[in-house]
């Protein structure tokens, strides 16, 4: 084969996201007070919503949802880093005497985690996937029933039915079999993390009575 076939065959069979470059979300321990920090939440969500946003149509209106609930969150914690450096504070603060919880930093931050509870799913789908099968839409519709549907009203479920239409392969996902076992064993690695992080929020969520039942 000559080279530039090769270059050509290599870009075709690259993984569309490489998770071992991803920056795995913070701990959640002893070091941090058991809170977690805002600056790498940021930093993370960034990251994973910058990756599945490069993965074309996949997604797009819940990739556009992710991006503007990030920034409500990165914009609050600008205005004052030290006071909210861990999540926990900014959102009791955020959340302090507000009389209307569906337009805060609080409500966007649950809609990410309901959103990145379903790209978790996802992933971990395909992983637990023995199988290997190449379509992945059965991975994504089970992950969007659990996750979202629940929240969404007539046209939001409408929107993810043709977005239905744009899952990637697991090839053009997580690159070929004979080749990908680093990039799977850092995508079960980053899932780790991610987890922890989502089960962490709910958690705060439902102690603080923060939940909020809507269809958007």
């Amino acid at each position: 084969m000559a080279e530039n076939d090769k270059v050509a065959a290599g870009n075709v069979c690259e993984a569309k996201i490489q998770f071992r470059e991803l920056k795995l979300f913070p701990a959640i321990d002893e070091n941090s007070n058991f809170k977690i920090n805002t600056a790498q939440f940021l930093e993370s969500s960034h990251q994973i919503v910058d990756a599945i946003g490069g993965c074309g149509m996949l997604l797009s209106r819940i990739v556009k949802d992710m991006r503007q609930n990030v920034k409500k969150v990165e914009d609050k914690f600008k205005t004052n880093e030290t006071l909210f450096a861990h999540i926990e504070d900014l959102v009791l603060k955020d959340a302090e005497g507000n009389e209307n919880p569906y337009d805060t930093v609080t409500d966007g931050l649950l809609w990410l985690k309901r959103a990145f509870e379903l790209v978790e799913l996802f992933f971990r789908n395909v992983l637990e996937d023995e199988t290997c099968n190449e379509q992945l839409k059965s991975h994504l519709r089970k992950a969007y029933e659990e996750c979202l549907l629940p929240y969404h009203g007539f046209l939001a479920q409408k929107l993810f039915e043709n977005l239905h239409s744009f899952v990637p392969s697991r090839t053009s996902l997580l690159g070929p079999s004979h080749g990908n076992a680093d990039n799977v064993e850092a995508l079960d690695e980053f899932l780790v993390h991610f987890r922890a992080n989502l089960q962490h929020l709910n958690e705060f969520y439902t102690k603080h009575d923060l939940h909020r039942i809507y269809k958007g």
